[in-house]
């Protein structure tokens, strides 16, 4: 027996020295950089000029690991192979204050990046180099451990390879903190290359202050999101998840915002599928669209599809139509050139100001299962960079009966003529509106209402006078602002201010042709649908069961 446990430490002695040998360790320390490259690698041969360092390995059969620490404010790393390695950033925080990637890894094997746990690094390239990015792999790139990597591309891209990028389940998180191109860009390679995709498997990506876009899978790539959380913050005329091919959500959490007009929250070239997790988008500019299904005539895949089999997604539009010399530009939350197809998942919309649109489909729509719900909200409203708010708990009334049903109205909060903030209630008794300001001042805050039954805007009686405060509140849950308004009867088709079989009898005669007088096709659209059907019977029917 203590035969076999000394073989068993020996052998455990033995992996221990032989991945030490296996580990080349690069240390910055202000100008300075040093090299540590084990006695009898023979395969690997350096240069460091200040804090700048250039490795080139010529192995054809072992797979070396790069562990990289230290600090310069002017340095970078280079690291030339043919054969597949494993870069370990350990504590690096590393700008190329010169010109030039601040890691550029020149090899198109696959790359394994880790982020050693417990470990915050920070890379950043200078503005005006030649480079395509502060962080740039040659091949293909795989992020793995728990630790921290922020990025910032001053010149062009902030994280980019000529192949695909994957991150494993165990990453850790990964910041571009600014790019002047794409936070993340792949491909670049051969067109119908399968290895031109972003996959992300686990692991919280934020991408902020990008120019471009903030994933970009390009030559026929593909984007697939299956765990993790991915946040992004884009800006004019950019989109948030661009691929050439197809982007495909399984799971996960997704934010995209966009702001600035003609921007996108998702664009695929050929197909976008909605398999799982929850996905928000919130778009703000004339012309933008939350997801782009589009058809390329110029792309052999020649695609515009949406499929949608699962999930929740989220998307609030806010604008209007981007009118330039050649064409006019709509704002639209969901825009497919081809075929629409739901067999699961809850879609809900939300879309902001006269000329937005819920959903336009060139093709075929097919709806199997899950729900659909556009709600269209009159005002345009701008408040994504509106430093201040408050809360205001708000509740509905009619004839002293506070309202538990808000399906048919939104509400509003105006300083002067804008407004800066809504809330299309789902909660009964309450709900909670944010208004939003650039000034701290005592402004006087008013609150519209618009009802989808009669399609009106009404200014309604409320309880208690707003005056907008820095993170304050007006009301309570148990004493919210009351507002007060006569609605419309839902139902009423004949006018009568009572909904009973004779609202049936006047759909009837005007589906027939034969509408009287009295005859009110909003009132009698009781699933705002835009047509007046035997579903609205159906409801009528039910309502008038439900009140006997």
């Amino acid at each position: 027996m203590k035969k076999i446990t000394s073989i068993v430490l020996l052998f455990m002695l033995a992996v221990i020295r032989m991945s030490a040998q296996d580990i080349i360790e690069i240390v910055y320390n202000g100008s300075v950089a040093s090299v540590n490259i084990p006695s009898g690698m023979t395969d690997i041969v350096s240069s460091e000029n200040g804090a700048n360092v250039t490795i080139t390995s010529s192995t054809t059969d072992k797979e070396y690991i790069y562990q990289v620490k230290g600090t310069s404010t002017d340095g970078s790393l280079t690291i030339n192979s043919d054969y597949k390695l494993t870069l370990q950033l350990a504590g690096v925080a590393l700008t190329n204050a010169h010109g030039g990637a601040a890691i550029d890894v020149e090899c198109g094997k696959r790359i394994a990046v880790e982020l050693a746990d417990g470990t915050i690094n920070t890379l950043s390239d200078a503005a005006n180099g030649g480079q395509k990015a502060a962080f740039y792999f040659k091949g293909h790139v795989e992020f793995k451990g728990s630790g921290t990597l922020n990025v910032t591309g001053k010149t062009k891209h902030a994280i980019s390879a000529k192949e695909y990028i994957e991150l494993k389940s165990s990453t850790g998180t990964i910041n571009v903190l600014g790019a002047v191109g794409d936070g993340i860009h792949c491909g670049k390679g051969k067109p119908n290359n399968e290895n031109n995709y972003f996959r992300m498997k686990g692991g919280i990506v934020n991408i902020m202050n990008v120019m471009n876009d903030g994933v970009d899978s390009d030559d026929y790539g593909v984007i697939s999101i299956e765990g993790g959380a991915i946040s992004l913050n884009i800006g004019d005329g950019a989109t948030g998840l661009k691929a050439d091919s197809t982007v495909t959500i399984k799971d996960g959490i997704i934010n995209i915002s966009v702001v600035g007009n003609d921007s996108k929250g998702i664009r695929a070239n050929h197909t976008v599928n909605i398999l799982g997790g929850k996905t928000t988008i919130i778009t703000e500019g004339d012309g933008t669209k939350g997801i782009k299904a589009k058809r390329d005539e110029d792309n052999v895949l020649n695609g515009g599809f949406l499929n949608i089999s699962g999930g929740e997604l989220s998307i609030q539009c806010t604008g209007g139509n981007l009118i330039t010399e050649s064409e006019t530009t709509k704002c639209v939350a969901i825009s497919v050139d081809a075929d629409l197809q739901q067999t699961a998942g809850n879609v809900d919309i939300t879309v902001m100001g006269l000329e937005a649109i819920g959903c336009t489909v060139d093709g075929n729509k097919t709806y199997k299962g899950g729900t659909f719900n556009i709600q269209e909200v009159p005002w345009q409203i701008k408040t994504k960079d509106c430093q201040y708010d408050m809360s205001v708990y708000v509740a509905v009334s009619n004839n002293d009966v506070i309202l538990t049903d808000y399906s048919d109205i939104v509400i509003g909060a105006f300083i002067g003529d804008v407004c800066m903030g809504y809330s299309v209630f789902t909660e009964a008794g309450y709900g909670i509106i944010r208004v939003r300001s650039n000034d701290t001042s005592a402004q006087p805050v008013t609150l519209k209402l618009y009802d989808y039954v009669s399609q009106e805007e009404y200014t309604p009686t409320v309880s208690n006078a707003i005056t907008f405060q820095s993170n304050g509140t007006a009301g309570d849950p148990s004493h919210p602002v009351t507002l007060s308004y006569d609605p419309p009867l839902k139902g009423d088709a004949n006018n009568d201010n009572i909904v009973d079989a004779a609202d049936i009898v006047e759909i009837v005669n005007a589906m027939a042709g034969k509408p009287s007088s009295n005859y009110n096709e909003k009132l009698a659209n009781t699933n705002h649908d835009n047509v007046v059907n035997v579903a609205d019977i159906i409801w009528i029917v039910n309502h008038i069961t439900a009140n006997k």
